[in-house]
């Protein structure tokens, strides 16, 4: 197929972790309606949400759902530490990932072209149409051709304190 592969890579939070780790780290607020706090009610504190806190799902009861059903294969499917066993996967340092490849051609036939057909139509279907992805690979060329990587200056501070006196105890 043409272009970049369709890529679909997302939390099924309203925020993900790095979101959260990030704000902490720029000493930034979350957006609103993200994250909850250790008595239960919305915060904006990325380090409250992180300590005793939550992130929020997304999409109500449906995001609710389709959370827990990645978390069964992204946490208990990889052997990652799980929620009711544990007191918390950042205590355990254990998160749990879960990577899934599906050969098509062992499934139907044509999938190439069907596929491109259903992109196609999809990205013609509006002036303003992203595939997922899409921003992610442009980036990455971008960032590629111009031998750069941008990264915050109070991330970057993290990182050479880290380097040079090594992680926190905890």
């Amino acid at each position: 197929a043409a272009g970049p592969p369709l890529t679909f890579d997302m939390a099924t939070s309203a925020i993900a972790l790095f979101g959260v780790l990030t704000s902490k780290a720029k000493g930034e607020p979350l957006p609103e309606g993200v994250a909850y706090g250790r008595d239960g009610g919305f915060t904006t504190d990325a380090s409250e949400a992180l300590e005793g806190g939550a992130i929020a799902t997304f999409g109500g009861h449906k995001g609710a759902g389709l959370s827990l059903c990645v978390e069964l294969l992204a946490g208990v499917l990889s052997g990652g530490a799980v929620v009711g066993q544990c007191e918390s996967k950042k205590l355990a340092k254990s998160w749990g990932h879960t990577m899934i490849a599906i050969q098509p051609d062992l499934l139907v036939d044509g999938f190439e072209a069907k596929a491109a057909a259903v992109l196609a139509a999809t990205k013609a279907s509006g002036p303003s149409i992203r595939l997922p992805g899409e921003s992610s690979a442009r980036t990455a060329a971008e960032r590629t051709a111009a031998d750069a990587l941008p990264i915050p200056k109070q991330i970057w501070e993290s990182i050479c304190r880290t380097a040079e006196h090594g992680l926190p105890e905890q």
